[in-house]
This record gives structure tokens, sequence and C-alpha cells, in this order.
């Protein structure tokens, strides 16, 4: 019996042993409406620091100040989800530029403004003139779709004589998607703020707040356009062409009349010419002297007439 009561013993002390050693076992899960509280309205978590509410006293200006710091969104993140790797998905900018000889200049004009529209794209600009050769020449510049540029060179080397082509790309791929992961940073900084204007309780704060909005989307209006503007030129390749006429052949008839031979008829004639000028001058000369030399004569003779007799009355009064 002592031995049964002595095991009984020892068999209790090992359980209240082992179950005093045993780990506590984990609380049970707080269910969302349980859970800590929650922050004030005006705190706002991002990148895992809370913001200061804006509701207290000279707290606007950090406020949007961590505000406008949120988690940043690279353009590698943007270009790795986008699988840049196809080449698709890739930005560049194409333009081509070609120099046609063309046997008639103005009607290959026309057939390269019916192929831009052909194509879907649209003229940018058209000029046609005279040159100095008394020539037509012509250019013409047109926006074509980029998918469709290859093929819409292909049509305008059809026109004419190519005498230079230059095709020109350009990988703006990184840049796009730069602009990209800004646009898309700033819109989330811009959002958060504008919870706080919506929650602030002092003008002072809302001015504040509004300033810093304020600012951010004119940024963004900026970098929005660029976007845009990157975004047509790698929509739309441009296409330089200047016209020229085919130079005009010689024959061996113009050469021969290019060409000045000895002749004593012409001799004679040139200096019959000269013998004419001369002649022609001697009378101008005359008639010069006729008019001018007569009227000059007579007006020397009554001068002398007038000297000759004050001569004479000086005379005869020294005698008298």
């Amino acid at each position: 019996m002592k031995r049964v009561l002595l095991f009984a013993v020892v068999v209790i002390a090992l359980v209240t042993v082992v179950a005093c050693g045993a780990p506590a076992s984990a609380p049970a899960a707080e269910s969302p409406m349980t859970a800590a509280p929650a922050t004030d309205a005006m705190s706002v978590a991002s990148g895992g620091i809370a913001l200061q509410s804006v509701a207290e006293p000279g707290a606007a200006e950090s406020t949007v100040a961590n505000a406008a710091a949120p988690q940043v969104v690279s353009s590698q993140d943007i270009a790795s989800n986008s699988n840049l790797a196809d080449l698709g998905n890739r930005k560049i900018i194409r333009n081509g530029y070609l120099r046609i000889e063309a046997r008639q200049v103005i009607t290959a004009l026309n057939e390269a403004t019916r192929l831009s529209t052909q194509v879907g794209g649209y003229v940018v600009s058209s000029r046609s003139w005279t040159g100095t050769d008394n020539l037509p020449y012509a250019a013409l510049s047109f926006a074509v779709p980029v998918e469709r540029f290859e093929h819409a060179l292909e049509q305008t080397r059809l026109l004419g004589s190519v005498k230079d082509e230059n095709v020109s790309s350009q990988d703006v791929t990184g840049q796009f998607f730069d602009l990209e992961s800004r646009i898309t940073n700033l819109e989330a900084t811009a959002e958060r703020i504008r919870g706080f204007l919506q929650d602030a309780k002092k003008v002072d704060e809302a001015l504040a707040v509004n300033r810093e909005l304020s600012n951010i989307e004119e940024q963004l209006e900026v970098l929005k356009g660029q976007r845009n503007a990157l975004a047509q030129q790698t929509a739309f390749s441009i296409i330089n062409i200047d016209f020229i006429p085919v130079p005009p052949v010689v024959t061996t008839g113009e050469v021969l009349e290019t060409v000045q031979t000895w002749s004593p008829l012409v001799t004679f004639n040139a200096a019959l010419d000269v013998l004419l000028n001369l002649a022609r001058v001697g009378v101008d000369l005359l008639i010069w002297l006729v008019t001018l030399g007569i009227p000059a004569l007579l007006v020397l003779l009554l001068l002398w007439a007038i000297a000759r007799r004050l001569l004479r009355l000086r005379r005869a009064v020294s005698l008298s």
C-alpha cells in the first residue's frame, strides 16, 4: 500500500513539473474589431512611418513634407513589370531622310502627299520653288505610324532615283518609364495630401497643405506633358524628302553652238560697230559744242567790246 501511494505521488509530481515547464500557448488572433485602436484620421502611415496629424499646432508643414516622400516606385520596377525584353514594349524614335531625283518634281511631290495619307499619316510641311537654274525643286515632311515606317520608306523610294538616304533611331525607353514612375509617385503623394486637406481644422494648415498640393500638381502637369510628347514621337515617325530635278542633257548641237569659231565677217561687223560708236560720239560732241559754244562765244565778244571801249575812254580822259 505504501509503494502504491509512493508511486502515485511520483507520477503526480512528474505531471506537475511537465505542465509548469511547457511553453504558453499562442494567444488567439485578434479580430479586426478587437485590434489595437486605429491611428488618428490625420495620421497616415507611409513606408512604415506614421505621419504626424495636421490637427496638431505647427504640424502642417512637417506633415506635408513627410507625405511628399512616399514609398518610391522605381522605373526599373515598372520596366520589369512591363516585360521590356519584348521589343514591342520599347519606346524608339525613328526618323528618315531621302534626297530623290525625279523627272517630274511636282508630280513626285503630289504622289508623296497621297502616300502620307495612304499609310495613315499626315503632312507636316510642304514646299516647292524654282531654283537659280530655272528648274523645279520641292521638299516634303510627313509623319507616319511607327509600325508602317518601313513600308512608307519602301514606297517613297519608288518616287524616283534615291541619291541620299539616312535613317536614325533613338531608344528612349528608359526616359519614358522614368517619367511614368515619377508621375505614379507624385499622383500617390497628391492623393495623400488631398486627404490632409479635407481633414485640416485650421486655415493656416489648409493653406500650407494647399500650397504643397498646387506645387505637386504643377510638377505632374509638366511631367505628363513630357510623357505625352515622348509618346507622340515614338508613335509617329517623320520622313523628310528633298526632290531635285534630273539634270538636263546637253546635246552635241548645243555644245557646238557654244564653241567660238573665227570668222572675218564677224570681225568686220565688230570693227564696224566700233567705228559707228566713235562716229556717234563725235557727232554728239559736235552738237554739244555748237549748242554751248556759240552762246559762250557771243558773250565773250560782247565782254571784249565793252572792255575795249572802256579802255578808249580812259585814254581820252588822260590826254585831255
